[in-house]
C-alpha cells in the first residue's frame, strides 16, 4: 500500500515537473517575441529623418527644431530603448527560476518602453513631413507670388486707362510687394521656415485682395462715367415724353432726386481712386436703389393709366345700368305695392340708392374733369375709380336683390292661386269619390272638414280680392 502511495506521489510530481517546463517554454516564445521587437525598433531610421532635415538651411528655426528633435532621439534611445534590454534579461534569469508573474511582468515593461520608442519615431516622422511640407508650400506660394506680382504690374501698364486715377495708387501698391518678396528670401535664407510660411501666406492673400480689386475697379469706373449717367439722361429725358403724353409726376422728383444722385455719384470716383472700394459700392447701391424707387413709381403711373383706360368704360355703363335699374325699381315698386304688401326699408332703400348713383355720378364727373387736364396723375385716378367700381358693385347688387324679389312677389301670388285651386279641385274629386260610393250616406266627419275647408278657402278668396295682399301669408 505504501509502495502505491510512492509511485502516486512520483507520477504527480513528473505531472507537475513537466506542466511546468512546458509552461516555461510558452513564456520562453514570448520572450523570443520581446526580442524580435527588439531588434526590429533598433533600425528605425531616426537618423535617416534628421538627414533630410541636414539638406535644408540649418539656420534659425529650422537648425532649433534639428537640434531639438537630435536631442529627442538621444533621449528616446536612453529612456526607452536602453532599459529594454535589462528588462528582457530580467524576464529570462525569472523564467529560469520558474517565476512566471515576475517574468511576465518584466516582458509587459519591455513592450511598454518599446512602444514609446515608436511612439517618438512617429512624432519624428510627423514632424520632419511636416516642416519638408511647409518649405514645399512655401516656395509653392513664393513663385505663385512672383507671376502675380509680375503680372499685375503689366496689367497696370498695359490697361492704365481701365483703372483712372486709381492707377498711381495700384502701382503703388504692387511696387511695395518686391520688398515683402526679398524679406521672404532672407527668411527662408536664415532658416526661419515658420516666419517665412506666415509672411509668404499673408502677402499672398494681399495679393489677391489686390487682384480682385484690379478686376473690380473698371466695372466701377464704367458704372459710374457711363451707366449711371446714361440712366439719368434716359430718365431725365423719358420722364419729359411722359409729361408731354399728359402724365403728371411731380410725385417722382425727377430733376431734384437726379440733382442730388449726380452729386452722391461725383463722390465715388474719388473712393475708387484711393482704392475704398466697399465705400463706393455702398453708394452705387444706395444710388441704384433710389433709382429703382423713382422707376416704380413711374411704372405705377404708366400702368395705372392703361388700368384706367380700361376700367373707365366699365364703370361708365356700371354707372348707367345703376341708374337705370333704379329708375326701374322706383316704377315697379309704386305699380307693385298697389297690389302687395312691401317692407318700407325696401322702398326707403331704392330712394337711398338713388342719392348714391347720384353722388358717384358727380364724382364720376369730377374724375373725368380731372382726366381731360394737360398732366394727369393716373395712379389718384386709379384709386377714385376703384372706389366708385367698388361702390357702384355693392349698389347694383342690391338692387338688382330687390329687383328679384319684387318678381319673386307676383311668382309668389302665382303659386298660391295655383295652390288654392289644387286643394278645391282636391276637395271636389274626394267629395265625388264618396258619392258614387256604396256608403248610405256621407260621413258626417267628413262633411265638417268640407265645410271648414269650404269656409277657409272663401277666406283666403276674399284676402286675394284685397290689396295690397301679403303674399308671405298666402304661402304659410
Amino acid at each position: 500500500m505504501v509502495l502505491y502511495i510512492i509511485l502516486a506521489i512520483i507520477v504527480i510530481i513528473l505531472i507537475a515537473v513537466g506542466v511546468l517546463f512546458y509552461l516555461r517554454s510558452n513564456k520562453r516564445q514570448i520572450i523570443e517575441k520581446a526580442i524580435e521587437r527588439k531588434n526590429e525598433i533598433e533600425t528605425l531610421p531616426f537618423d535617416q529623418n534628421l538627414a533630410q532635415l541636414s539638406k535644408l538651411n540649418l539656420k534659425g528655426e529650422t537648425k532649433t527644431k534639428y537640434d531639438a528633435m537630435k536631442k529627442d532621439n538621444v533621449e528616446s534611445t536612453n529612456k526607452y530603448l536602453a532599459p529594454v534590454e535589462e528588462k528582457i534579461h530580467n524576464a529570462e534569469a525569472l523564467l529560469d527560476k520558474f517565476s512566471f508573474n515576475a517574468s511576465q511582468s518584466e516582458i509587459d515593461d519591455a513592450n511598454e518602453l518599446m512602444d514609446s520608442y515608436e511612439q517618438s519615431y512617429q512624432q519624428q516622422l510627423e514632424d520632419v513631413n511636416e516642416i519638408i511640407a511647409l518649405y514645399k508650400d512655401n516656395d509653392e506660394l513664393y513663385d505663385k507670388c512672383k507671376v502675380d506680382y509680375r503680372e499685375m504690374k503689366r496689367d497696370v501698364l498695359a490697361n492704365r486707362h481701365q483703372f483712372g486715377e486709381a492707377a498711381s495708387l495700384l502701382e503703388t501698391e504692387i511696387e511695395k510687394f518686391e520688398p515683402r518678396l526679398e524679406q521672404y528670401e532672407v527668411l527662408k535664407a536664415d532658416g526661419n521656415y515658420v516666419q517665412a510660411h506666415n509672411h509668404i501666406a499673408a502677402l499672398n492673400e494681399q495679393m489677391k485682395q489686390l487682384r480682385s480689386y484690379m478686376e473690380e475697379i473698371p466695372e466701377l469706373i464704367r458704372e459710374t462715367q457711363k451707366e449711371l449717367p446714361g440712366q439719368f439722361q434716359d430718365l431725365k429725358y423719358g420722364c419729359r415724353d411722359l409729361k408731354v403724353e399728359g402724365y403728371d409726376l411731380d410725385h417722382v422728383k425727377v430733376d431734384s432726386t437726379l440733382q442730388s444722385l449726380k452729386t452722391e455719384l461725383s463722390f465715388v470716383e474719388p473712393l475708387i481712386s484711393r482704392l475704398e472700394l466697399e465705400e463706393a459700392n455702398d453708394k452705387l447701391a444706395n444710388i441704384n436703389d433710389k433709382l429703382d424707387d423713382m422707376y416704380d413709381l413711374i411704372e405705377h403711373e404708366v400702368k395705372a393709366k392703361n388700368d384706367v383706360e380700361e376700367t373707365k368704360d366699365i364703370i361708365t355703363d356700371n354707372l348707367f345700368k345703376a341708374k337705370d335699374m333704379n329708375y326701374t325699381l322706383q316704377t315697379e315698386i309704386e305699380y307693385v305695392r298697389e297690389n302687395y304688401y312691401i317692407n318700407e326699408s325696401d322702398a326707403q332703400s331704392v330712394r337711398q340708392f338713388e342719392n348714391e348713383i347720384q353722388s358717384l355720378i358727380s364724382v364720376y364727373d369730377d374724375i373725368l374733369k380731372e382726366m381731360s387736364k394737360s398732366a394727369v396723375r393716373y395712379s389718384e385716378v386709379q384709386d377714385n375709380l376703384q372706389y366708385l367700381e367698388d361702390h357702384v358693385t355693392v349698389i347694383n347688387d342690391k338692387q338688382e336683390k330687390l329687383q328679384n324679389h319684387l318678381i319673386q312677389l307676383r311668382e309668389d301670388e302665382a303659386e298660391a292661386e295655383d295652390n288654392l285651386l289644387r286643394v278645391q279641385s282636391k276637395k271636389e274629386e274626394v267629395y265625388r269619390r264618396l258619392l258614387a260610393s256604396n256608403l248610405t250616406s256621407v260621413p258626417e266627419r267628413f262633411i265638417i272638414m268640407k265645410n271648414e275647408i269650404d269656409h277657409e278657402v272663401r277666406d283666403v278668396n276674399e284676402q286675394f280680392s284685397e290689396r295690397p295682399i301679403h303674399v308671405k301669408q298666402f304661402k304659410r
